[in-house]
């Protein structure tokens, strides 16, 4: 039976954490004791879609011992995989917390590069199993993949399934050919959104016509701009919302964006109420700046810290 959602992480990682007092150049650091996870934007999202209740599929390709640990890892949590076999070593990536200053250093390694019949592999097993309501397209595409190969899927799962709801979580190049494809929803964040427009951070007036001049080009139905501490704007051709983030101990960024982009997903699959689902990915961001990155969340507490959350319906006179 087809999952309700599928998301595809094309550059998985084996992700290691842990912290150090302070960040001193050409001294042994001594560290704290380290926290292994699995990692990569699709993969977030489904641990996030999958431990609200919904029925989520992965899919990664998978290569070499560290291919090999992730797939272990992801199993034991028990999230449905499909995977692909690649020649190239998963990557291996780092995060350092600064005890001292609170400051979270996150070191990204670029990941195995694919073979064009490995890379036209990962896409026939997408368009086989295509989910029943959504396909998340999410992070990074690792070194010699196409960056187009993010809209060849989105064009493919169209043909199968024109009524299937599409979302990218990527950035640069990827983004640009996933938008010319067109999507149901993109999540940009502040600095990516900013790059997209070539243009420097603007004011909310400024943010939402850019957004709605995506939608009109066709490019998407639905923006979702995440705006760190400042929360975020939900952006459609008729309306626009602020949605304030919650007050909440930051123990971890890691993940948080996923989580975002799982909660919205999750509660668009019981109803359309936008402004619903911008609460519940707020409440889901805010628990996973609560945890060192573990994305598991409970359905009812996570329904419950959203009832918090505060959200603005911007007037016409702001999105037009």
């Amino acid at each position: 039976m087809p999952a309700d959602v599928l998301t595809v992480t094309m550059n998985p990682t084996l992700d290691i954490s842990t912290s150090v007092d302070a960040l001193v150049n050409h001294v042994k650091l001594r560290c704290s004791p380290e926290f292994e996870q699995v990692g990569g934007g699709g993969i977030n999202v489904a641990h996030v879609i999958h431990s609200l209740g919904a029925h989520c599929q992965a899919m990664l390709p998978v290569g070499g011992t560290r291919g090999q640990e992730i797939t272990a890892r992801l199993q034991g949590g028990e999230i449905p995989l499909l995977t692909t076999t690649i020649a190239s070593q998963n990557r291996e990536c780092f995060n350092v917390f600064e005890t001292s200053t609170g400051h979270e250093y996150r070191f990204v390694l670029p990941g195995p590069t694919l073979t064009s019949v490995e890379q036209a592999a990962a896409i026939s097993t997408i368009i086989e199993h295509l989910p029943t309501e959504f396909l998340v397209l999410s992070g990074s595409l690792p070194p010699g993949l196409s960056d187009d190969f993010y809209a060849q899927v989105i064009r493919a799962a169209r043909a199968k399934a024109p009524a299937l709801r599409i979302v990218a979580d990527t950035s640069g190049a990827p983004l640009i050919h996933a938008l010319e494809a067109g999507v149901f929803m993109f999540k940009p964040s502040r600095e990516e959104f900013a790059a997209l427009a070539d243009t420097d951070a603007g004011n909310a007036a400024e943010d939402i016509s850019r957004c709605r001049a995506l939608i009109n080009q066709g490019k998407t139905r639905v923006v979702a701009l995440t705006l760190g501490d400042k929360g975020s704007l939900i952006v459609t051709e008729q309306q626009a919302w602020q949605v304030n983030p919650l007050p909440v101990p930051i123990s971890s960024t890691v993940g948080a964006g996923d989580s975002f982009v799982g909660g919205m997903v999750w509660s668009l699959l019981g109803t359309d109420d936008l402004g619903r689902a911008g609460r519940v990915a707020t409440a889901c961001a805010a628990a996973a700046l609560q945890t060192q990155g573990a994305l598991q969340f409970d359905a009812q507490t996570v329904l419950l810290m959203s009832e918090a959350v505060e959200i603005v319906t911007l007037p016409l006179s702001l999105t037009q």
